[in-house]
C-alpha cells in the first residue's frame, strides 16, 4: 500500500479530520466476517487446515497500490503497461481486459494496481490476471473495468492489472485491506497451483536452498536469534553443537557478507541491528545495497527516515526504484552533514522544490528534508534545494566536521555561483 505522499505546500492539518463513509454493501460486510473468523485462516483450503502439514502451494508475490491522480492512470494505461520491449518477442505488451473503448471512457482519478508475480515459469500470466479478476469480482461484488497487461523484461515473468475506481454499475470501488493482505496473495497461490500443480520436493529442497543466500529475513534467522542469546550474547562459536549446524552455519556466512556479522574467534558476532536490516531490506529490496553504496558515510549509520529525525541536511547521493517493475516506488539516499545517513522510501521519482517551483531530484543535488504527516497519517516527506553558500554558513554554525562536510566547506564559490575545491597550499 502507499505510505509516503507529495502534498502542496500551502496544506493544513485538521486533527478533528475524520474520513467520511458511505454505506457498503457485501464488501465492508464481508472484511468484517473475515476478521470475526481469523482472516487468513479463512481463505486456506481443507488440505492445509492441519498445523503440521506443509504448504505445497505454488507461491506468487501479489502486491497493490492505489492512486487518485487521473493524470498518473492515463500514464500506466497508456504508456507503463504497454511499453517497448516487455512482451515476449522485444515489442509493447498487449493489454487485455474488459473493452478498452469503454474503460477509457469510465476513466477517474482513482485506480488500483496489482502486479502478480508466480514463482513456477509454468505459469500463463494472462491465465492467472483473468481469473484473479474474476475472483476478486466475486469476492467484492463489484463489475470491475480493469486492463491487464503480461511482462517478459524481466528474470520473473508477471501480471500487471489496472482497475477503475469506478465499476460497470457506477459504484466507487473500495478494496477492503483484509482483502489486500489476505485474498491477494492466497486466490494468487491457488491459481498458480490449479496450472501448475503442487510444488515437488525438489522446489522445496530448492527453496531451503535459496534460504541460505536470501537477502531478507527468514525462518532460518529466526532460529539462529534463538540460539545466539546465551551468555556470550548474540554470538554462535563454529565449534559448538546445535542442530541444522551446516545450514546455520552456511547462513551466517551470507550474513558475514551482508556486512551483519563479524567472524572471530571461531565464531561468529551478529550485530545488534541485524533483523531490523534485513527486515528493512524485506521490504526495500535495495536497502543493504544502499548501505554500502555510500559515499560519505559509515553503512552502520544508515537509517530509514521517519519524520522523526526532523529537518534534515545534506546530499542526495543516489536514488533507487525499490520494486524493480512492479510499481514506480523509488528510495533517495542522504547523507547528512553531521555523518548520517538517511534512507527515504517515496512513492514515485522524487520531485525536488526550487524556489517554488518543482522538478525531478537528480543524484548530487545539495537539500533538505522535512515530514509532514497527512490527515491519513501517512508519512510526507518534501525536499528543498539547498544553495552552496547557505550550506557553508550551516557547517560553520554547528561545528560540522564529517567527510561531507569538510569536502563542502572546502568548495570554492565564483561570481557565477559555480563552486570548486579550493586549492591547498603547497609548500615551497
Amino acid at each position: 500500500m502507499r505510505h509516503f505522499l507529495f502534498e502542496d505546500k500551502d496544506y493544513e492539518y485538521r486533527p478533528a479530520f475524520r474520513r467520511r463513509r458511505e454505506k457498503k454493501d457485501s464488501v465492508v460486510e464481508f472484511a468484517r466476517i473475515l476478521r470475526a473468523f481469523g482472516g487468513r485462516r479463512a481463505y486456506r483450503a481443507p488440505a492445509m487446515k492441519a498445523p503440521k502439514r506443509q504448504d505445497l502451494r505454488q507461491k506468487c508475490i501479489a502486491k497493490m497500490q492505489y492512486s487518485s491522480s487521473i493524470e498518473a492512470h492515463r500514464v500506466q494505461l497508456e504508456k507503463y503497461l504497454t511499453r517497448e520491449g516487455t512482451d515476449r518477442d522485444g515489442n509493447a505488451a498487449e493489454l487485455f481486459g474488459t473493452d478498452l473503448e469503454e474503460y477509457k471512457k469510465h476513466m477517474v482519478g482513482r485506480n488500483f494496481r496489482i502486479f502478480l508475480s508466480p514463482e513456477s515459469p509454468n505459469v500463463d500470466n494472462k491465465e492467472l490476471a483473468e481469473q484473479f479478476v474474476k475472483k476478486l469480482e466475486k469476492m467484492t461484488g463489484y463489475r470491475l473495468y480493469w486492463q491487464g497487461a503480461c511482462h517478459y523484461n524481466t528474470a520473473h515473468p508477471h501480471a500487471h492489472i489496472l482497475i477503475n475506481g469506478v465499476d460497470q454499475q457506477g459504484r466507487e470501488v473500495n478494496i477492503p485491506r483484509d482483502i489486500v493482505k489476505v485474498f491477494m496473495r492466497e486466490a494468487a497461490r491457488d491459481i498458480c497451483t490449479s496450472q501448475a500443480g503442487p510444488r515437488t520436493q525438489r522446489d522445496l529442497d530448492r527453496e531451503k536452498e535459496q534460504e541460505l543466500a536470501a537477502h531478507r529475513f527468514t525462518r532460518l534467522d529466526n532460529y539462529i536469534q534463538e540460539i545466539s542469546g546465551g551468555t556470550d550474547g548474540l554470538r554462535i562459536s563454529a565449534t559448538e553443537t546445535f542442530k541444522d549446524k551446516e545450514r546455520v552455519l552456511a547462513r551466517l556466512e551470507t550474513l558475514r557478507k551482508l556486512n551483519l556479522c563479524a567472524y572471530e574467534n571461531n565464531g561468529y558476532t551478529l550485530k545488534s541491528n541485524w533483523q531490523e536490516d534485513l527486515k528493512t531490506n524485506s521490504r526495500y529490496n535495495v536497502f543493504l545495497k544502499a548501505r554500502e553504496e555510500l559515499q560519505y558515510s559509515d553503512p552502520s549509520a544508515m537509517k530509514v527516515y521517519t519524520g522523526e529525525q526532523g529537518i534534515v541536511t545534506g546530499k542526495v547521493t543516489k536514488i533507487y526504484r525499490t520494486d524493480g517493475d512492479a510499481s514506480d516506488n523509488h528510495a533517495a539516499v542522504l547523507e547528512a552533514l553531521d555523518g548520517k545517513a538517511y534512507f527515504v522510501p517515496l512513492l514515485k521519482r522524487p520531485e525536488l522544490y526550487d524556489k517554488g517551483s518543482k522538478g525531478l531530484l537528480k543524484e548530487g543535488e545539495l537539500i533538505s528534508l522535512k515530514a509532514y504527516k497527512s490527515q491519513k497519517g501517512r508519512l510526507t516527506p518534501v525536499l528543498f534545494k539547498r544553495e552552496l553558500r547557505s550550506i557553508k554558513k550551516e557547517i560553520k554554525k554547528n561545528s560540522h566536521s564529517g567527510k561531507l562536510a569538510s569536502e563542502l566547506g572546502n568548495m570554492k564559490i565564483n561570481l557565477f555561483g559555480v563552486s570548486k575545491p579550493k586549492r591547498q597550499s603547497s609548500a615551497n
